[in-house]
């Protein structure tokens, strides 16, 4: 991939093409940027980053200085969506400039690879708000999300909520994920996260996100007994989902939290993402976090009546509307 003139001693290249070894360093500070920034352990992600890099197995983008790689991006490729599942550059290189190189060269190669019609990325590590137009930025559509925390050290406000008689509740089972994934498809239709992430568009789609949600490390490691399904009593259907996660060990986070259409505005919502807080003080967790959409006003505000604060904004982008020419990826 050629570079672009802006970045001068700053070039791309293929990330299957880098040697054994040779992002340890880079991940290494990734793992401690993730941790400073977000009380989150990365080194289940980074180990397998790492496995992928050194068989040549990994589509994605190098983002070189000389011979030393000060950042990265890896892609997967998702029937007709490629997905870039992280971005980072080194602190002391993460510029604009250089985010945006990198940015450019992902996005132009998923742009070029054949059955691809969509891109989607949450790069929570890149600098923002963003002070220029991003790359290819006539197929592109952004939305800003938020990092939300809330200590859980002091959780005595937790407990002092009710739970409905009108609910059931039961911790996560595989068993209950076909329901899981009806629920959360009805939850998102026309909802503004279902532009931004499509699987939510479906069942088939929800399907697949939870098993990503369960299987794999990306959101940490899953929490069966931190994860609650809310049953109604009345019609036996599933009417709310918290599912959480450890992202550290003293670390929670809220993966997932939804509400069937026909049940809203009974704080069903509420109730569930309380019962994953509780569970997160019982697996010793000093702080819980979830991220949200900044336009949706209604869920910031019950986030934030439950003890959460903003600590950190960022940019989930979709690019749409372009052709691929060829295969690359």
């Amino acid at each position: 991939m050629a570079a672009w003139p802006e970045s001068p001693g700053v070039e791309t290249a293929d990330l299957r093409e880098m040697s054994t070894g040779s992002l340890d360093p880079l991940l290494e500070v990734e793992i401690r940027v993730w941790r400073e920034e977000l009380a989150w352990d990365f080194t289940a992600s980074a180990r397998l980053v790492k496995g992928f890099v050194d068989t040549q197995s990994l589509n994605g983008v190098a983002l070189l200085a000389g011979s030393r790689v000060i950042g990265y991006t890896y892609v997967v490729l998702e029937d007709d969506r490629g997905l870039i599942g992280d971005l980072f550059v080194m602190p002391e290189f993460a510029t604009q400039q250089n985010e945006d190189k990198l940015l450019h060269a992902t996005v132009d190669a998923l742009m070029r690879t054949a059955g691809v019609r969509r891109v989607e990325t949450q790069v929570i590590l890149m600098q923002h708000p963003r002070h220029a137009p991003p790359p290819f930025a006539q197929h592109l559509r952004m939305f800003e999300r938020c990092f939300m925390t809330r200590d859980l050290l002091s959780a005595d406000d937790l407990w002092i909520r009710r739970t409905s008689d009108d609910l059931n509740f039961e911790n996560w089972r595989d068993q209950t994920q076909d329901n899981a994934a009806s629920l959360l498809a009805s939850a998102y239709n026309g909802h503004i996260d279902s532009q931004i992430n499509d699987q939510y568009r479906s069942v088939a789609g929800a399907r697949r996100f939870l098993n990503n949600i369960v299987r794999y490390p990306g959101c940490g490691a899953f929490l069966p007994q931190a994860s609650w399904l809310a049953w109604s009593r009345h019609t036996g259907k599933l009417c709310a989902m918290s599912l959480a996660s450890m992202v550290a060990f003293d670390a929670g986070h809220v993966t997932q939290i939804c509400v069937s259409p026909k049940e809203r505005r009974h704080g069903y919502g509420t109730q569930v993402l309380l019962k994953s807080l509780r569970s997160l003080v019982s697996a010793e967790c000093r702080q819980a976090s979830l991220t949200v959409t900044a336009s949706n006003r209604g869920a910031i505000a019950l986030y934030e009546r439950l003890g959460f604060v903003t600590r950190r904004r960022f940019a989930a982008m979709v690019w749409e509307g372009f052709r691929p020419a060829r295969r690359f990826f």
